[in-house]
């Protein structure tokens, strides 16, 4: 009864974020959408990305968090303030692994974009459609399963690419979370940005690279983060090339929806798709390691790879829903608690009323 509860409000809320525009995606085909480079304060070079705006946050792979300043919209630049570093949690790796827990170990997927492409391969950046992140997303699912992982992918399309595609995918993700109960629940899309922010060599071999992106305008931002900052985590340890950084971009991307909702961003649209197919293994390396076989000490936070489940120490995917159930919890308490006053509150009142014109009629 909780969970529906939950449900029925958080989709509410999306509804409301939704109709606020605070799903910043332009309505036109990324094609025509200008690659901002976004420096730092002596004019470095920190990132790349085709939808920015003043606000916007991004975590380097060191664990600098920057906030977006100045935009110049004319020459497709930016500057980025640096606001603080923050402590990464400590990583050690077990060297006696232990047993994959094979049991309900479910993870959904779909695409709100479904019409993202990879020019070298796919020879456009857009189709109206279903386009070549539809097969990323596939290789992805395929190297989840190879891990023991129950993979449902909805490929529901969303498109136009507008405004709206977030309040048509919210519908899709809604579906998945009520039928499949996932770990956790991933938008698969493809970012704007020049071939070599997504492209590392690596022992002399080229490969994609991947940025996870937390939506700012949602409840879930917290935990939403502290998902992705494990991720990053365990992905730095285990393939350091892996991932770029974390975005916090303005809009919710549908993340209110669950604890542990991400956005992948699987390279550019000037990558060659094969390139980022190639990495999905050690993406869904570092998605099952870190969800199910690296466990967080409650006392310290630090992770453990590979380690060992007891009272102290449990598992990423265990610490969140514990976390994301007891906010639920304490939400629905003060959603009650708050319709409780005003019950009260409009009975006092009446009473007052009452008693009010009971003495006028003494009088």
């Amino acid at each position: 009864m909780l969970k529906k509860l939950m449900t029925i409000l958080i989709l509410l809320l999306v509804c409301i974020l939704s109709s606020n525009n605070f799903c910043y995606v332009n309505a036109v085909d990324d094609a025509n959408l200008p690659v901002y480079q976004i420096m730092d304060e002596n004019f470095n070079l920190l990132f790349e990305r085709d939808e920015v705006e003043i606000g916007d946050n991004y975590l380097s792979k060191d664990y600098k968090y920057y906030e977006i300043i100045y935009l110049d919209k004319e020459n497709h630049r930016g500057i980025a303030k640096f606001i603080k570093e923050i402590t990464p949690p400590s990583v050690e790796k077990s060297l006696l692994p232990t047993p994959i827990k094979v049991e309900n170990r479910t993870i959904c997927m779909y695409m709100t974009h479904n019409d993202e492409s990879y020019v070298p391969t796919d020879g456009v950046d857009s189709v109206y459609g279903n386009g070549g992140i539809k097969d990323v997303a596939l290789a992805f699912k395929k190297e989840l399963e190879k891990r023991l992982v129950d993979v449902y992918f909805d490929d529901t399309l969303h498109i136009p690419h507008d405004t709206q595609a977030y309040s048509r995918s919210a519908k899709t993700a809604n579906s998945l979370l009520s039928k499949y109960s996932p770990d956790a629940i991933f938008d698969i899309h493809r970012d704007g940005a020049s071939r070599k922010y997504y492209i590392s060599n690596v022992d002399g071999a080229e490969r994609g690279r991947v940025r996870m992106v937390v939506g700012k305008a949602n409840p879930n931002k917290d935990l939403n983060e502290e998902f992705a900052t494990y991720l990053m985590a365990v992905g730095n340890e285990l393939y350091p090339w892996l991932f770029t950084d974390i975005y916090y971009a303005r809009g919710h991307y549908n993340q209110a929806l669950s604890s542990k909702a991400l956005l992948f961003e699987m390279g550019s649209h000037l990558c060659e798709k094969n390139l980022i197919m190639d990495s999905m293994s050690e993406l869904a390396d570092v998605v099952t390691t870190a969800l199910y076989k690296t466990t967080i000490n409650s006392s310290s936070g630090d992770l453990t790879i590979n380690g060992v489940e007891n009272e102290e120490n449990k598992t990423i995917n265990e610490a969140l829903s514990f976390k994301e159930n007891h906010k639920s919890e304490l939400f629905a308490i003060s959603v009650v608690i708050i319709l409780s006053a005003g019950v009260c509150l409009t009975t006092i009142t009446i009473f007052f009323k009452n008693v009010k014109k009971k003495k006028s009629k003494n009088d």
